[in-house]
């Protein structure tokens, strides 16, 4: 086994499986990122998770897609021209005090950010031009955080529980968040079982990211391409998804 940069690894490269991990900065080059995917599929490498997977889940418009299929997610408008003009009208007409916006494809929350009614916002939309969501705020992950949970091979393994800084919406510990073991409830889980269970395309390994509310679990995010999977606080969890690809090759 070899550790490379992503943009390093041929085509035709001799390894029985590529697995990603930390390609965290394939947002910023979208097209280049998928190319190498298309290039390793075609090729008949095999990646993990599979590359029609990863290619689906960059785009944060498969949220639109698990919705349709009953997946509960924060009041969303998908936008795909987004501009200042346009988002203080959005939130006019949908009575929103507060919204979240984030581009269509970015990860660790870059160029994300938490508008208010009647906020200036020119300096922000260059990270909107790809196309945006626009999301009501949900003001439990400020109150409580997320829940991270963890799956391999169709199986739970483990979970985190994700907090922001005071002052802060962002739960990514870049920004000052902090990250803890914890036991989500069935509920949760169950949750997380179902979003899965809507996904389309096959996976090894995933993360649900979710908050819970009065009205219950939504869904803020599903990772299927370079999630950090919190080996760090479940040590033993990198063995198992290890015991899986080693079954698995």
């Amino acid at each position: 086994m070899s550790v490379q940069p992503w943009s390093s690894i041929a085509s035709n490269t001799p390894a029985d499986l590529v697995l990603l991990r930390s390609t965290w900065d394939y947002h910023k080059r979208i097209q280049e990122f998928r190319s190498w995917l298309t290039r390793l599929e075609s090729a008949g490498r095999r990646v993990l998770n599979p590359v029609p997977t990863v290619l689906w889940n960059l785009d944060k418009a498969y949220l639109r897609e698990l919705s349709a299929q009953g997946i509960a997610i924060p009041e969303t408008r998908f936008e795909y021209q987004l501009t200042p003009p346009r988002l203080a009208a959005l939130m006019a007409t949908m009575g929103w005090s507060h919204a979240v916006v984030k581009p269509r494809i970015s990860a660790t929350a870059y160029g994300t950010f938490l508008v208010s009614a009647g906020e200036l916002v020119d300096s922000l939309a260059p990270a909107w031009e790809s196309g945006a969501l626009v999301q009501e705020y949900v003001r439990e992950v400020a109150e409580q955080g997320e829940l991270s949970l963890i799956f391999f091979g169709g199986e739970y393994s483990h979970a985190v529980s994700k907090k922001p800084k005071s002052g802060d919406f962002r739960v990514q510990t870049d920004f000052g968040g902090s990250v803890e073991p914890v036991l989500p409830s069935e509920d949760a889980v169950q949750f997380a079982t179902r979003v899965l269970q809507a996904t389309p395309h096959p996976w090894t390994y995933a993360r649900v990211d979710i908050v819970e509310t009065a009205k219950g679990p939504l869904l803020m995010e599903l990772e299927l391409v370079e999630p950090h999977l919190f080996f760090d606080v479940e040590p033993r969890s990198a063995g198992r998804l290890a015991d899986l690809l080693a079954s698995t090759v």
